[in-house]
């Protein structure tokens, strides 16, 4: 029973050093607070900065001043077939009088290790072009036992204007204070700031691109297009440069209820597959 106990123990303690080495090699298999959430962001190469969705309670907190009605959403992303670097997300939405407040969650990792997020945001439109969002956040990371997590605060500002009908430009800036992961070693949760452009060529097809700078990585650029084949139905598909990634999925999407799927591939390691689901209690405006 000794041995059996020590085996397991192992076992834990090597999968733990495993996936930390992932991590610490590849800033896609990461969390560290920010990532972006949602099938259809996912399905158009994670582009969402200039979005006005649901899920901009988790891409950009501007995005949610123009929510008529109470939502609440939940995703699921699984990357490259590990059940150890699955994403899991939810979120809820409320309009109150002065704009509109949410709250969301994220959990990264498994039992041994996992990153978690809760964010209370706020958000208004100004003007009928000028949309603002701030977030707090809070960030915990655990391990498995014997070893201490941290706990962090920090925030998020997003900014979205539209120039036309049919251009919106966007910003957002997570973590702008580069608050400490430790104090022994000085390490930094990520600043990241992402700029982006939404185009709505016609009524079917809308079109938007980003550029992200993540403090300690590599810039990324990202494209993504959608397009409404029918009523009530979407396709999608969308690339990233850093790291490469090919996606694409679909969305069926009512007054009440937004399902959304995608799949992207990166050029080494596999495949990322996400899904989410959003009930709206009400009309929803189009995003």
């Amino acid at each position: 029973m000794h041995f059996y106990q020590m085996h397991e123990h192992m076992k834990k303690y090597f999968s733990l050093i495993a996936i930390l080495w992932l991590l610490s090699i590849n800033s896609l298999m990461a969390f560290e607070g920010y990532t972006n959430v949602g099938a259809r962001s996912a399905s158009m190469g994670r582009t969402s900065v200039a979005m006005t969705d649901f899920w901009a309670i988790h891409n950009n907190p501007a995005g949610i001043s123009l929510q008529q009605n109470v939502a609440v959403g939940m995703a699921y992303e699984n990357r490259f077939l590990m059940k150890e670097l699955s994403l899991k997300s939810g979120g809820f939405i409320m309009p109150v009088n002065f704009g509109v407040l949410g709250v969301s969650f994220n959990q990264f990792g498994y039992s041994a290790f996992n990153e978690n997020k809760i964010g209370l945001a706020y958000a208004r439109a100004f003007s009928p072009k000028l949309r603002l969002g701030v977030q707090l956040d809070y960030l915990a990371t655990r391990f498995g036992e014997g070893y201490e997590g941290n706990n962090l605060f920090t925030f998020e500002i997003g900014a979205q204007s539209d120039l036309t009908e049919k251009l919106t430009v966007a910003a957002v800036v997570f973590n702008p204070v580069g608050v400490k992961q430790s104090t022994l070693t000085n390490e930094k949760i990520p600043v990241v700031m992402r700029l982006g452009l939404g185009f709505r060529f016609t009524e079917s097809l809308f079109a938007t691109a980003e550029f992200e700078k993540r403090s300690g990585s590599g810039a990324d650029g990202r494209i993504g297009f959608e397009y409404n084949i029918i009523k009530h139905f979407y396709a999608r598909a969308g690339v990233a440069v850093n790291p490469g990634l090919f996606s694409f999925g679909a969305g069926w999407q009512t007054n009440m209820l937004q399902i959304d799927l995608a799949a992207s591939v990166h050029q080494i390691l596999g495949t990322i597959a996400q899904a989410s689901l959003v009930f709206h209690f009400g009309s929803r405006n189009k995003p």
